[in-house]
C-alpha cells in the first residue's frame, strides 16, 4: 500500500468560507478566483453542484456570460499547487468580445505570491480574436491602486488594466 494523501471533498461550509476569503482579497472577480484557487486547501475536491450553490448562497454574482462554463462544471480537483478542472463537456463562452473554450480537461499551477498572483503551466485553455491562441499563463499586478493582467501565449504577451 502506497502513503497517498487522501482526497477529501469541500462541503457547502467550507466553500462558502472559501469564498467569503476570496472576497476579501479585493473586489475584483479574476482576483476572487485566482485567491479561491490558491485557498483550496492541498488533495480536496471541489464539486460544480456545490460551488454553484455557494456562489448563490455567499451572494456572488455570476456574470451571465459564465453560465456555460459553471453548468458544464463536474469537479475541481487540487493537489499541491496543480490544480484540475472537469467539465462534461469542452465549453466556449464569450467574455469582452473574445471568445474563450475551455476544454474537458483544464489544468494550471497555482502561484501562491500573494503580491503578483497567478495561474502557470495552463493546459487547455485559449482564447479567439482572429484564431484560436492557446493560453499559457494569467498573471495579475497591482498597478497604482488598480490590477493588470498580463496573459501569455505562444504568440505574444497581451497586457491589460482590470476596471
Amino acid at each position: 500500500m502506497g502513503d497517498a494523501p487522501e482526497i477529501s471533498t469541500l462541503t457547502m461550509d467550507q466553500v462558502t468560507q472559501l469564498i467569503s476569503q476570496a472576497k476579501s482579497a479585493g473586489a475584483n472577480p479574476l482576483l476572487v478566483g485566482i485567491q479561491m484557487f490558491n485557498n483550496l486547501g492541498q488533495n480536496v475536491t471541489l464539486l460544480g453542484p456545490t460551488l454553484a450553490l455557494a456562489l448563490t448562497t455567499s451572494g456572488v454574482p455570476v456574470d451571465p456570460s459564465l453560465a456555460p462554463l459553471l453548468s458544464a462544471l463536474q469537479n475541481i480537483s487540487k493537489a499541491g499547487t496543480h490544480v484540475n478542472i472537469t467539465l462534461n463537456r469542452d465549453t466556449e463562452l464569450s467574455l469582452k468580445n473574445t471568445r474563450i473554450k475551455f476544454a474537458k480537461d483544464t489544468s494550471f499551477d497555482v502561484s501562491d505570491d500573494a503580491s503578483s498572483p497567478a495561474l502557470n503551466n495552463i493546459v487547455g485553455l485559449a482564447g479567439h480574436k482572429l484564431f484560436w491562441v492557446n493560453v499559457q499563463s494569467i498573471q495579475l499586478t497591482p498597478n497604482q491602486g488598480r490590477w493588470s493582467v498580463s496573459v501569455k501565449t505562444p504568440l505574444k504577451t497581451i497586457d491589460f488594466d482590470l476596471n
